[in-house]
């Protein structure tokens, strides 16, 4: 997992962004909790930097190993924790998404093994952002679809770390799970409604 970012588009908070707390709980251990539920996972390794000293400690009191990278931008700190990484297939995943569902990290597992790829790129459709009246700042074609990608990918690490090519396959999902990444506090209040009207049902 991912959790090393200066957070800055939501900074008012003056808060680390993984530990911004939804209905009482670190955002952080909303995602840690469905990565580790998943039986499709061996081990989950935090990756932290500079920006988050406060996280570092955080997932180090529940007993999660973490790697440090040079919080220096994210590709540059996601191929240094590749090469602390030993397993041959690496799921990223942000710490700012925290309405994922064990369920649905498992669903991204059952795709890539099925797609037969070297990776596997997880987007959601323009279509779902808009009847969220929320304006991605990025997108792209994805199975002849525009969407945006979530920030949750499974690559094969050997291959990346020899800058071969990877053969990309792409995952769509309209689940709410996957469209709310916490980049603004109206981020954080539709998450809030989400995860109440989950307590609800």
């Amino acid at each position: 997992m991912t959790a090393g970012g200066r957070g800055t588009r939501i900074g008012e908070l003056k808060q680390e962004k993984p530990l911004i707390e939804i209905l009482d709980k670190p955002m952080v251990d909303r995602v840690l909790e469905a990565l580790k539920g998943s039986k499709e996972i061996s081990e989950v390794v935090v990756s932290v930097s500079r920006n988050t000293p406060h996280t570092e400690r955080h997932v180090q009191s529940q007993g999660y190993r973490f790697v440090r990278t040079p919080g220096e931008g994210y590709v540059q700190d996601l191929r240094y924790a590749m090469y602390l990484l030993s397993t041959p297939y690496i799921l990223v995943v942000p710490a700012d998404m925290p309405l994922l569902r064990t369920s649905s990290i498992d669903a991204v597992v059952t795709a890539f093994y099925r797609s037969k790829k070297s990776s596997i790129v997880v987007g959601v459709p323009v279509e779902v952002f808009q009847r969220m009246n929320a304006e991605p700042t990025f997108t792209m074609e994805m199975n002849g679809q525009m969407a945006v990608p979530c920030g949750i990918s499974i690559v094969d690490r050997d291959m990346m770390l020899r800058n071969e090519y990877l053969d990309e396959a792409y995952m769509l999902t309209e689940l709410e799970d996957f469209a709310v990444n916490i980049n603004t506090v109206a981020d954080l209040r539709f998450a809030e409604k989400v995860l109440k009207k989950r307590k609800k049902d």
